[in-house]
């Protein structure tokens, strides 16, 4: 009962009986919202931070090749078939596939650590189809065929050499696809293919 009557605990203020006064009892402090969402962000941020170096130690593309070379120099290749200009096409692509999915810069055979050599031996067109009614090809396949080196150009060591090695595309006339397209096709499979030949472990 409270000094003045009523009851309920001691307010602060009120003499106890002892002849003191009694202690204020604090005020409870509930967290709200707000509170909790920065406790969320924070553990968040630990979070993060403890996966970070964790994603830092996947494999790319460019990790698969060897860190000994610097710069390829890729001189235009050779043909040993009368279409035109497809060495041409063919270096073209291959450039591009090395600045793209390489640690590589491309350089001229007089600066360059290594030098990508090749020729076209040949290029060649199978019909796997032919049209019930017209006989006509229906579906052709394109093949292209290269010999290639890559050389360490400072030990003259050879890194990688194939022959005969080949990819190849189909061409569909019935839905609008020429040849040259088909042709093109081979060319771009080829290109990737031959740079991943550059990875170490082939």
């Amino acid at each position: 009962m409270r000094r003045d009557g009523s009851i309920g605990p001691p307010r602060s203020g009120d003499k106890a009986d002892c002849g003191g006064y009694a202690p204020a009892v604090p005020a409870r402090k509930f967290a709200g919202p707000g509170a909790r969402a920065t406790l969320w962000m924070r553990i968040i941020s630990v979070w993060l931070l403890l996966i970070a170096p964790l994603a830092g130690c996947g494999y790319s593309d460019s990790s698969l090749y060897p860190r000994d070379i610097r710069t390829v120099a890729v001189p235009i290749w050779r043909s040993d078939t009368f279409r035109r200009q497809i060495e041409f096409r063919l270096t073209e692509a291959i450039d591009k596939n090395i600045e793209a999915r390489t640690p590589y810069r491309l350089a001229s055979v007089k600066h360059a650590d290594s030098v990508l050599t090749g020729r076209v031996v040949a290029v060649q067109e199978s019909v796997l189809s032919s049209s019930f009614q017209t006989n006509l090809p229906q579906e052709t396949q394109v093949t292209i065929v290269v010999d290639f080196t890559w050389k360490d150009l400072r030990t003259q060591k050879i890194l990688v050499r194939r022959k005969s090695f080949a990819r190849a595309s189909t061409e569909i006339p019935q839905i609008g696809q020429q040849l040259p397209d088909a042709e093109q096709m081979a060319i771009e499979r080829l290109a990737r293919a031959i740079v991943n030949q550059m990875q170490e472990g082939w």
